[in-house]
């Protein structure tokens, strides 16, 4: 018996590596604060756009939601969203796409509508990447996505749906686009109420094998659950190393472990109650004025609080404990009686690496680098675990000269080679700035001429399912595209002023 229990394992774990082609990449799909269609807003979110013309978003990754939604430009006018026109992440003119389909009989993959009034039916989604500040976006387009616009509602709509059955991922998939049913999910802390600098990302079909680090530790999913991720909470730690009683001091004082649901759809983690009131005590929180019900302390707080997962130890930083006005990543919960779902939420996400792998029911938590020098996307095959880039391994110009993305291979250090890559970046960008001229002018008379013509831009719209530069980024011929006249992000200053898809800023864009 013993035995067949193993072969079925094993069968289980070997059908899913079997059937993926690992030789696809993935898709790398920045999270940053960019320019939007349909809002003077600067909103955090996943570079996405939809529709042809395309109209560009910055759309948020729900680990509950399954479908992609946008918000149309009559939501604003029928939602009681707190501001609203800053927080859905742009909005679009659905009517304005040549692409779109409408289908009334849609059935969703979510239990729980996003709008009160939406259109559904399919258009196309256009995943954007950026490697090189000075280079064009690469575009990985999604011919007839499931999308869904939402007319009126109050619950933020801008959502790209990565659920146990995310119809982004399962129609990259059909496409072929990506290996395998896996994600990987970096959420960083560019957004408003982290207040931090660093910019996330998703992978999908694959992992940023050069955004965490060792070792990365396994759990099973919960797929009869829509927040599918469970994990064991063993010990909450507070530690201030200037206040002699607070030195690495359980919050759990009846060391009773609870199962808390990994969870992006809040920001605030959500404890028992007798853990929130001895994180209350201990730091001298009270309720706040903040919509999602995180406390706020009563001074500053230049200390730390680790969540303990087993062996898995995630530490948050004092800018995330306590942030510019003293509000901290706990939400308030005085109620004895409540029993659960309690949540690991974003706030924990800002220190975490996530892979999620739905072909072998498991996901992988690893500590996230906060910093670091490559972007280095690796296919995600199911069933295997997810290894991370070796800083210490490479030569002294790989660990430290490249800018941008590291997709393969190990560059040399020799003078010759390091000449020649300088040479050619200054030709490049050279050449790059005369091309630019040339679309500018040609995007100038079509914005002039009004978006009714529909008249066609040439613009460097880039996938990365073809040649290869020699530093590993993908390249391919420009496809005809159009732009929206009011879709002009030459002054966005956290993007690259030379493109119209923007970018990631200085060097990696993390630091900003």
């Amino acid at each position: 018996m013993t035995r067949l229990c193993a072969t079925v394992l094993l069968v289980s774990l070997v059908g899913p590596i079997l059937a993926a082609n690992c030789s696809i990449k993935p898709v790398y799909v920045d999270i940053h604060k960019r320019v939007v269609n349909g809002t003077s807003a600067f909103p955090y979110g996943s570079f996405i756009g939809v529709g042809n013309p395309f109209q560009n978003q910055s759309i948020w990754p729900s680990l509950r939601r399954n479908e992609t939604s946008f918000a149309s430009s009559e939501f604003c006018s029928n939602s009681n969203l707190t501001d609203c026109m800053g927080s859905t992440g742009g909005n679009v003119q659905y009517n304005l796409s040549t692409s779109f389909k409408e289908d009334a009989h849609y059935s969703s993959k979510d239990s729980k509508d996003i709008a009160t009034r939406s259109v559904k039916g399919t258009d196309d989604v256009h995943l954007y990447t950026h490697w090189f500040l000075t280079d064009a976006a690469f575009q990985t387009l999604a011919h007839d996505a499931p999308v869904e616009f939402a007319n009126a509602g109050d619950a933020d709509p801008g959502i790209v749906g990565m659920g146990s059955s995310s119809t982004i991922l399962e129609r990259l998939l059909q496409l072929k686009l990506i290996a395998a049913k896996t994600y990987s999910l970096y959420i960083g802390t560019g957004m408003e109420r982290a207040g931090g600098v660093v910019n996330g990302s998703n992978t999908f079909g694959g992992y940023d094998a050069g955004r965490f680090k060792n070792p990365v530790h396994t759990y099973n999913m919960d797929l009869a659950n829509p927040d599918y991720l469970p994990v064991t909470v063993t010990d909450i730690t507070i530690d201030d190393p200037s206040s002699p009683g607070m030195k690495n001091k359980s919050i759990m004082d009846n060391g009773d472990p609870f199962e808390a649901r990994i969870t992006t759809d809040r920001y605030p983690m959500l404890f028992p109650s007798s853990i929130t009131k001895n994180f209350a005590n201990m730091l001298s929180a009270k309720s706040s004025n903040y919509i999602d019900k995180s406390l706020r302390l009563d001074k500053p707080f230049n200390g730390t609080m680790t969540i303990h997962i087993g062996d898995f130890k995630i530490t948050l930083p004092p800018s995330i404990v306590s942030n510019a006005t003293n509000i901290s990543p706990v939400q308030e919960n005085d109620d004895d009686n409540y029993d659960g779902p309690f949540y690991l939420s974003t706030a924990f996400l800002t220190q975490v690496y996530l892979m999620l792998d739905f072909e072998s029911s498991q996901f992988h938590l690893a500590e996230a680098y906060q910093k670091n020098n490559y972007v280095i996307p690796t296919t995600f095959c199911p069933g295997t675990i997810p290894i991370p880039h070796n800083y210490s391994s490479g030569s002294v110009f790989l660990k430290q000269g490249l800018i941008g993305a590291v997709v393969g291979g190990v560059i040399g250090g020799s003078a010759i080679l390091t000449a020649l890559t300088i040479w050619f970046m200054f030709w490049r960008r050279n050449k790059y700035d005369k091309d630019q001229e040339k679309r500018w002018a040609a995007e100038d008379a079509a914005a002039s001429s009004g978006f009714d013509d529909k008249k066609d831009i040439e613009m460097e719209t880039l996938t990365p399912r073809s040649k290869e530069r020699f530093w590993g980024a993908g390249q391919a011929t420009p496809q005809k595209v159009y732009k929206l006249p009011c879709d002009d992000h030459e002054g966005d200053g956290w993007e690259n002023a030379d493109t119209h898809y923007g970018g990631r800023g200085i060097n990696r864009g993390d630091d900003i």
